[in-house]
C-alpha cells in the first residue's frame, strides 16, 4: 500500500506539466483536442458496459501493469521504452486510456505530434473517468480479431464453454495479437504463450494479495 502511494505521488509529480498543457490545449482547441475529447467521453457514455472484474484484472496485467498508479500516461514505461529504442529494441507504453483514445480517434500515424495529443487526451480523461469505465469502455470497443470488435462480438463468435482465468487471459491476449480470419500455427504459439503470460501474473499478483492480507490478519 505505501509503495503505491509513493509510486502515484511520483506519478503525480511526472504528470503535473502535461496536465496543465492538456487543460490549456483543451481551452483553446489547440490541435482540435476538444473535439477529440468529446468524441472520447461519447463513446464512454454509449459503450460503458460491465464486464467481470477478472477480465478487467487481465486486461491491466497484460496492457497496463502500473494502471492504478498513473493518471492517464505511464512516464516510467515511456522512460524504459525510449531506452529500449536506444538499445535498437521495440517496447510500448501505452496505457489503457491511451489504447482507447487511440481506437476512438482512429489516428494511427507513427508521429510525436500523434503521440503527444494521444498523451494529453488520456489525461483529461483520467480526470473525468474511473479508471474502471475507460477499461470497461475499451473492451467494448477494442480489435481482438478479424469480425472481432468488442467483447461482445467476441464472445458470440468464440462460444466459449466457460469462463474462466484461461479464457479471460487469452481475451486480452488478442490485444497483443488479434485473431486472424484463419488461425495459422505462428499466431497460435504466440497467442498461447501471451495467455499463459497473463494468467502467470493474475496468479502472482492474487498470490502475494492473500500473503499480505494474511499477515495483516495475524498482526491485528
Amino acid at each position: 500500500m505505501a509503495k503505491r502511494t509513493i509510486l502515484r505521488f511520483v506519478y503525480f509529480l511526472l504528470s503535473w506539466p502535461m496536465i496543465m498543457v492538456a487543460l490549456f490545449c483543451y481551452l483553446l482547441n489547440l490541435g482540435n483536442v476538444r473535439l477529440y475529447y468529446r468524441q472520447c467521453i461519447n463513446v464512454i457514455h454509449e459503450n460503458h458496459t460491465a464486464y467481470p472484474q477478472k477480465l478487467i484484472q487481465c486486461l491491466y496485467f497484460g496492457e497496463d501493469k502500473r494502471g492504478h498508479s498513473h493518471l492517464g500516461v505511464d512516464y516510467i514505461g515511456v522512460f524504459r521504452a525510449i531506452l529500449s529504442i536506444a538499445r535498437g529494441e521495440i517496447q510500448g507504453a501505452s496505457t489503457i486510456e491511451q489504447q482507447f483514445v487511440r481506437t476512438v480517434i482512429g489516428r494511427y500515424e507513427r508521429t510525436l505530434k500523434r503521440k503527444l495529443l494521444e498523451q494529453l487526451l488520456s489525461h483529461l480523461i483520467c480526470f473525468s473517468f474511473t479508471k474502471h469505465e475507460v477499461a470497461e469502455s475499451y473492451l467494448s470497443i477494442a480489435f481482438f480479431g478479424t469480425h472481432m470488435k468488442g467483447v461482445t462480438s467476441l464472445y458470440e463468435r468464440l462460444a466459449p464453454e466457460s469462463y474462466d482465468l484461461n479464457f479471460y487471459a487469452g481475451v486480452v491476449a488478442r490485444l497483443k495479437y488479434p485473431q486472424p480470419k484463419k488461425e495459422s500455427q505462428i499466431w497460435s504459439i504466440k497467442h498461447s504463450k501471451r495467455t499463459e503470460w497473463i494468467s502467470r501474473q493474475y496468479n502472482s499478483a492474487n498470490k502475494a494479495f492473500k500473503s499480505d492480507s494474511q499477515h495483516s490478519a495475524l498482526s491485528v
